[in-house]
C-alpha cells in the first residue's frame, strides 16, 4: 500500500470545496436517500449500505449493499477518501435515484468544507446533507428539547451548519449542507425525518450496513 499523500489530498479537498453549491431543493421531494458505512473486524474491508425511501411513508423502495476492499485507515479530516469511493460504487447499483441524500458524516462542517457529504455530492452531482454525531469544532450545547439548535461555526467563525437537538434528552447531531442543498433545507429535512437521534433513512442504512458483516 502506498503512503497516503496528505498534501495532495488537502489540495484536492480545497479545489473541490470551491465547486460546492448551496441552493434550495426542488419541491416536491418524493424520494429520500441515505448511506451508512461499517468496517469489518478484520482490516481491509468496508461495507456501504444505500437506501431510497418514499418521502411520505418511509417505505424502502430501493437499496444497495456493497463490501469493498479498503486499504486506507480512518484518518480524521480525510474520511471522504475512505468512504466516498464505496458510496459512488454503490450509487451505480441504485435504480431509483433519490431527490436528496443523507450521509453519516459532515458536509460543510469540516476544516476544509469538504466532509463526506460534500465530497460525494460534488463527485456525483447530487443534493446531499451531512448529519454527524461528532464535532470538528467547539460548539454551544443547544437547550434540551427537540428542535433546539445553535449555530455551528468553523475555525474562522463562519457558519457551517447547526448543532441540533433532534430528541429531548438525547445528544445533539451536527447538520450541514453537503452540495446543492441550502442551510435551511438541511435543517428542516433533518428534523422532518427524525424520530430518534438521526434521520430515519440514516437509521435504516445503519442497520443494513451492520448486517453486511454478520456471517
Amino acid at each position: 500500500m502506498s503512503p497516503f499523500n496528505f498534501q495532495k489530498a488537502i489540495r484536492l479537498q480545497d479545489n473541490l470545496a470551491r465547486r460546492i453549491k448551496l441552493e434550495p431543493l426542488k419541491r416536491p421531494l418524493k424520494l429520500i436517500g441515505a448511506a451508512d458505512f461499517a468496517t469489518a473486524r478484520t482490516q481491509g474491508k468496508i461495507a456501504v449500505a444505500l437506501v431510497v425511501l418514499d418521502a411520505v411513508d418511509l417505505r424502502i423502495l430501493d437499496k444497495a449493499i456493497l463490501i469493498k476492499n479498503c486499504s486506507l485507515p480512518y484518518i480524521p479530516g480525510f474520511l471522504c477518501f475512505r468512504e466516498g469511493p464505496a458510496f459512488l460504487s454503490a450509487l451505480k447499483e441504485i435504480k431509483i435515484q433519490a431527490d436528496v441524500w443523507f450521509l453519516d458524516g459532515h458536509g460543510l462542517a469540516h476544516p476544509r468544507r469538504m466532509g463526506l457529504a460534500s465530497f460525494v455530492g460534488i463527485m456525483a452531482d447530487i443534493p446531499t446533507i451531512g448529519c454527524a454525531k461528532s464535532a470538528y469544532f467547539p460548539y454551544e450545547e443547544p437547550e434540551n428539547f427537540r428542535g433546539a439548535l445553535t449555530i455551528y461555526r468553523n475555525q474562522k467563525g463562519e457558519r457551517v451548519g447547526y448543532c441540533l437537538r433532534t430528541k429531548t434528552g438525547v445528544k445533539p447531531v451536527f447538520v450541514s449542507p453537503g452540495h446543492r442543498v441550502s442551510f435551511e433545507d438541511a435543517l428542516f429535512l433533518t428534523l422532518e425525518f427524525t424520530c430518534y437521534r438521526v434521520p430515519e433513512p440514516l437509521r435504516l442504512a445503519h442497520f443494513l450496513s451492520r448486517e453486511a458483516f454478520r456471517f
